[in-house]
């Protein structure tokens, strides 16, 4: 390559567009006739290239790092056809030397010096060519002037100027390059490049790195400032600038200590000057203009010297109070009013501001204001704010329409003496039909204030009774009874535990108060109900289950609450109890298993669900968990229901055993010979019961004696024993055949 490589180079790029766009027509009309038959057989291989990028020479193709691609197409001549097919995308190719020369889908790419071999493989075929790879350039190099720069550069002084250029050698001809390289700073902090221009920004070291197509050079440069030190004046007492919201411009300047011992420079109008809050205080070129209360660190810097001065911006006042002080309401025809505003000084003095202070308002189509002076424009809420010198105040105004009938959310409410509560909320009725919410808008009166009374927006019980209480906005009116009971103790519910089934409605728990005068009063009616769960939905007097849970209901009634489990279960459609028939001795126990059967048939134990009804509760009882204890001899009937499905267990309490006693306890018989013996059952709890009929017999040898229901036979010469068994116990007597 010589000195025209590069305009070589540009001719070669410009005949490559046209080869490529002459491959790109012929492989366009090889596809065009394709019909949808079978793929022809294949029948070789064979390579397209530039031949501006081949050289004869060295019958290689060539190419530079960091230059132009070279193009490679790979075409399969098939059986049948005369026009070869393009295949470049679904052929394998391969490099023999990656790192010199990379291939991609035909595209060759210079990487680094030196030679490879570029292998194509398709359907069974392969073909190869040779390529070379090269630098531009052997080496590039950093000059300063017309000397090659130096590897490094220490103390250079901020403020100097500083550049270079590149010169790329082939050989040892040197050509300039400076504008076509790409120039880095390891640390732009310290300096920033373009085409060789350094611009020193600050104190430190980095590495100005030119490259040009593979090659590169740099310097290492450590930068200082020419000064020692910046100094920020006049200096303020204690190290603190004090300002005020709205003073005039304060004026700062800075000067230079130089190192060399020279005189200090006044460097205000070139330094460099930030605030740390613009939003507190700005500053440019030393003049401070403070805008708001609080702090701000104020920042000089010049040619790697750097100072702060820590500032303070405090208002005159302490605060600013508005009459009204809290939100204000209104109606649309209602006159505009005065909203006063006045500040308290650091001196403890008042001053009113109202005609001074700035106002304004977020929404000037619901309210403008002008010193102050409100005026409602339309429906809404918008928020007055007024400002001066640092303290600033809101309130917010809200505009109703005008109504034509209120509603109370609540038309009774119940307390008891002493108790204060919240009012109802108001709505009101408009014009157009739609419902406004003007409960703070509302003035209430009450027709007997001994028994309730309003007091800052609450109710307040005063003594057993009722009364009525009126809600007013512009003479449109509703009454709400208030009513004063005897002060509640507890709340029951009729049950702690309620199973429900899907979907279907369920009354909500009766509950009853208990007053602290002793008396109890169902308040089913006026206890409000509540719960965090999503799976049930509470309506005025019933309840829905949306989705198998375990839901917690809390019920209120004045100030007493009372807490229900719920059970959100599938429908059970039956109730399978076992045993279905018990027999217990007093103060014994039995638990009864109860399975319900859902509708899906899988099974579910409610056993400890079950609500149990004893018909004789003086023979047994049942705790929750199903289990029965037998408390007095007889015979007694459960009767257990969930989910409205009942099942029945009868129940029978014997006396418990305490002996069994034969009539006697030896006998002798001839052959053929009977006797007849009676069993006795002694009992814990009276006179003993013949229990002959009941017992089981047994003979230790039928040969010799056999026994029923008492009944001793003689069989055979010998001896036998005869056994009466019950409940568990036995008895015996001998038995002597002759």
């Amino acid at each position: 390559m010589n000195s025209n490589l590069g305009w070589n180079m540009s001719l070669k790029g410009a005949r490559k567009w046209t080869a490529a766009a002459i491959i790109f027509a012929i492989f366009m009309s090889s596809i065009s006739g394709v019909a949808h038959a079978a793929e022809p057989a294949v029948t070789g291989i064979e390579l397209g290239y530039s031949s501006l990028d081949y050289n004869t020479n060295t019958q290689s193709l060539e190419m530079l790092v960091d230059d132009d691609k070279v193009n490679v197409t790979v075409y399969a001549s098939t059986v049948g056809s005369s026009q070869n097919k393009n295949v470049t995308a679904e052929a394998t190719w391969k490099s023999s030397n990656s790192s010199i020369i990379k291939v991609e889908n035909g595209v060759l790419t210079g990487l680094g010096k030196g030679t490879s071999t570029i292998s194509v493989s398709y359907k069974g075929f392969t073909t190869s060519i040779k390529a070379s790879s090269d630098f531009e350039y052997d080496k590039v190099t950093l000059m300063q002037g017309n000397i090659e720069a130096p590897a490094i550069i220490e103390d250079i002084k901020l403020g100097n100027p500083l550049s270079f250029s590149l010169n790329g050698f082939k050989g040892s001809t040197p050509k300039t390059i400076t504008t076509e390289a790409l120039w880095t700073s390891s640390n732009t902090s310290v300096a920033t490049v373009e085409e060789g221009k350094v611009t020193l920004v600050g104190v430190g070291t980095t590495t100005i790195t030119a490259k040009y197509k593979g090659k590169s050079d740099s310097i290492k440069i450590t930068t200082s400032s020419p000064y020692k030190k910046i100094i920020i004046g006049p200096a303020p007492p204690n190290e603190l600038l004090e300002l005020e919201v709205d003073a005039p411009k304060y004026n700062l300047h800075a000067t230079t200590e130089n190192k060399t011992g020279e005189p200090t420079s006044t460097v205000t109008d070139v330094a460099t000057w930030t605030s740390s809050n613009t939003k507190v205080l700005t500053v440019e070129k030393g003049v401070l203009t403070p805008l708001a209360a609080g702090k701000a660190t104020i920042t000089v810097s010049h040619l790697g010297v750097t100072t702060t001065l820590e500032a303070v911006v405090r208002t005159p006042y302490q605060s600013i109070k508005l009459l009204p002080e809290k939100e204000y309401h209104m109606q649309l025809q209602d006159a505009q009013f005065q909203i006063t505003a006045e500040v308290l000084n650091i001196n403890n003095s008042i001053e009113p501001i109202t005609d001074k202070a700035e106002w304004s308002s977020s929404d000037v189509t619901i309210v403008t204001v002008d010193k102050g002076v409100i005026k409602p424009r339309s429906v809404g809420t918008a928020k007055i704010t007024v400002s001066h010198k640092g303290v600033s105040r809101s309130i917010d105004i809200t505009v109703y329409p005008s109504i034509t009938k209120l509603k109370a959310e609540e038309d009774t409410l119940d307390g008891f003496k002493g108790i204060s509560g919240e009012l109802p909320k108001i709505t009101a009725t408009t014009f157009d039909g739609s419902t406004v919410d003007v409960t703070k808008l509302t003035k209430w009166t009450t027709a007997d204030g001994s028994i309730a009374d309003i007091e800052n927006n609450k109710w307040v019980a005063k003594k057993l009774g009722q009364t009525t209480l009126t809600a007013n906005v512009q003479g449109v009116k509703v009454d709400v009874k208030a009513i004063v009971h005897t002060k509640p103790v507890k709340l029951i519910a009729e049950a702690k535990d309620m199973s429900i089934v899907i979907g279907k409605a369920t009354a909500l728990p009766k509950v009853t108060v208990v007053n602290e005068d002793g008396e109890e009063v169902d308040v089913s009616e006026s206890v409000k109900w509540k719960t965090t769960s999503d799976n049930i939905i509470l309506l005025e007097k019933t309840m829905k289950g949306l989705e198998a849970s375990s839901v917690a209901l809390t019920g209120t009634y004045l100030t007493k609450s009372v807490s229900v489990r719920i059970k959100v279960e599938e429908e059970i459609v039956k109730l399978v109890a076992e045993p279905t028939n018990i027999q217990l001795n007093p103060g014994r126990s039995k638990t009864i298993k109860v399975t319900g059967h859902y509708k899906n048939g899988k099974t579910i134990s409610v056993g400890s669900k079950m609500t149990w009804v004893v018909g004789n509760t003086a023979i047994a009882s049942v705790s929750g968990s199903s289990t029965v204890k037998a408390l007095n001899v007889g015979l007694t009937k459960l009767i257990g229901t969930y989910q409205g499905k009942s099942i029945e267990v009868f129940v029978e309490v014997t006396p418990k055993l305490k002996s069994l006693q034969l009539s006697t306890k030896s006998i002798v018989l001839p052959v053929k010979g009977t006797y007849v013996t009676t069993l006795k059952a002694y009992y814990y709890t009276g006179s003993p019961v013949d229990q002959t009929n009941i017992a089981e017999w047994s003979s230790s040898k039928t040969t010799v004696a056999t026994v029923t229901d008492g009944r001793i036979t003689a069989v055979g010469k010998g001896t036998a024993t005869i056994k009466a068994t019950f409940e568990g116990r036995s008895v015996s007597l001998r038995v002597t055949v002759k």
